[in-house]
């Protein structure tokens, strides 16, 4: 392979990819990312624990958080389709004004916004955590000032994303990401003593901003041109508004289920909002290694297929997307609840974050876990609704699967505490999954194989095995081999996760499972690369 074509294959690679690489990609740099936000979370916890500090800071998160991803979250969900729609039949340039003026006008709103926000804030502080007093609503209140200017930048990060993605191109979004969680990461590290626990929503700031600088000057690479252009009458914003105003409503639903587990868990012991944080931030770990990374990389062609009206290969393009996920998601569900001690011990239990927070936090991971596939399969047939352009389904289902979550925080909060919280997240996801799985029947018939059934068992019993192997592997290890120390904890639960791992891939190969096949292939692949290099 000469010069030139190395070249032009690099360029390829952050430029533009097929779904094959581009889940790849995603996938590598998701693994790259999670391993730089589990160290944040650890310096975090070390240098923080799960205290009142820690506390505040959560909650603090919800309001840029939450309304940013109302905005955010709904016009990336149907901007790709609509672009799409605007690319095929009003041509590239037009769709790029329409992206334009979509980007000019939302910066406005959200500078309105931002300054209301400044107005209301201990409102929502007291919405959002009434039983926080004293030093803690302080403190929440305090970072939530600081880090209220990201409404703006997390706001329009949807659509610049989403033009990157309509493009095909998802590196640079994912390697923006990377960057910003450094640039966190060391403001964490060289400036806690400067600036305590006030470094937390600072670095959020700056994790925010530099991302999103980042990625404006690359949008060239992939032939985009993003103009100042503000147009509250343009035919394509009002569509987009007609399209989003009911992901709006499903988008604050999801946001609203966040903010009831935190009203109720502001009632708990200090620290246990801290200890379902740092859960979700485990438990979550393979939804954004995998499902987001194939959500990602499957939507764009899922809207072009709906807009073409290719509803046989939309249907396979679903399927394959759901049990890829399904294959990691299912064995990953067992290994987070057989091992949740382990994991949660290794990840986070040093300095300020104590053997308590570790009980709390595993026991949380365990109830989380369980709910695990289902809040994969949700993201996934979610995006195929919207790709459809029918925004209202998801929504209607996600009401019913928030009134769950309320009815079930209610009746386990007092018995199970904060396991309680996390069991009535899993419960209510289950339930959203049975809604959504039935409503995509009903529109589109067939549109779940046989064959995916067929492997979805396999993957559960295959998941089930290793999940048991994995247990008993790492006690053996770390029980007779390896000292009690924090490096004998991390190579059993390497040693025992990788038998685990080789054991389902083989068990994947002899069943006849499509992933095993290709991993095995990626494998191979790759070793006669090396081979052919070293030579």
């Amino acid at each position: 392979m000469d010069k030139s074509n190395i070249i032009q294959r690099v360029k390829r690679i952050f430029i533009r990819q097929s779904v094959t690489e581009a889940a790849i990609l995603i996938t590598l740099l998701a693994a790259i990312s999670r391993v730089i936000g589990f160290f944040r979370e650890m310096m975090i916890a070390a240098f923080f624990g799960a205290k009142k500090f820690t506390d505040s800071f959560v909650v603090a998160q919800a309001i840029p958080g939450i309304l940013a991803g109302l905005v955010a979250g709904a016009l990336s969900s149907v901007f790709v389709p609509l672009y799409a729609e605007w690319r095929e039949k009003k041509g590239k340039e037009e769709a790029e004004r329409f992206a334009s003026i979509l980007v000019s006008d939302l910066f406005i709103l959200l500078l309105g916004v931002t300054v209301f926000s400044y107005v209301i804030s201990p409102l929502i502080i007291e919405i959002l955590a009434p039983g926080f007093s004293g030093e803690t609503r302080k403190l929440a209140l305090d970072f939530t000032y600081i880090m209220l200017p990201g409404i703006i930048f997390w706001g329009t990060y949807g659509i610049i994303t989403g033009l990157y993605n309509s493009h095909k191109s998802f590196v640079i979004p994912n390697l923006a990401g990377v960057l910003g969680s450094i640039v966190f990461i060391l403001a964490i590290f060289f400036l806690h003593n400067t600036f305590g626990a006030y470094i937390l929503p600072w670095g959020y700031l700056a994790n925010v901003v530099i991302q999103y600088l980042l990625l404006l000057p690359a949008l060239r690479r992939i032939g985009v041109k993003i103009t100042w252009e503000i147009n509250f009458r343009y035919e394509g914003l009002k569509k987009a508004l007609v399209l989003i105003t009911p992901i709006f409503l499903g988008q604050s639903i999801g946001l609203l289920n966040m903010a009831v587990d935190r009203i109720f868990g502001s009632f708990l012991p200090e620290g246990s909002i801290s200890a379902l944080n740092y859960a979700s931030r485990v438990y979550q770990l393979p939804i954004n290694l995998f499902v987001n990374a194939l959500a990602t990389a499957i939507y764009t062609d899922l809207a072009f297929q709906a807009q073409s009206e290719n509803l046989d290969q939309f249907k396979l393009s679903l399927n394959k997307s759901l049990r890829a996920a399904l294959f990691f998601l299912i064995p990953a569900s067992f290994g987070l609840i057989f091992l949740a001690k382990p994991i949660v011990r290794l990840a986070f239990e040093r300095g300020a974050f104590d053997a308590l927070a570790t009980k709390r936090t595993s026991e949380s991971l365990i109830f989380y876990s369980l709910g695990l596939v289902f809040m994969s399969i949700n993201m996934i047939i979610t995006r195929g609704f919207f790709a459809l352009h029918d925004t209202k389904t998801p929504v209607k289902n996600s009401i019913i699967a928030l009134l769950f979550n309320i009815v079930l925080n209610t009746i386990f909060i007092k018995p199970l505490a904060h396991m309680g919280l996390a069991l009535a997240t899993s419960l209510a996801s289950l339930i959203s999954s049975v809604l959504l799985i039935r409503s995509l029947r009903s529109k589109i018939s067939g549109v779940f194989s046989k064959d995916l059934l067929v492997n979805v068992f396999k993957f559960t019993l295959g998941g089930l095995f290793i999940g048991i192997v994995a247990l008993l592997s790492f006690n053996f290890l770390y029980g007779h081999i390896f000292s009690h120390g924090q490096l004998g904890l991390a190579i059993s639960l390497l040693v025992s996760v990788g038998i685990a791992v080789v054991i389902y891939l083989l068990l994947g190969l002899r069943w006849g499972i499509e992933e095993s096949k290709r991993i095995f292939n990626i494998i191979k692949k790759n070793l006669e690369l090396i081979v052919h290099l070293v030579k």
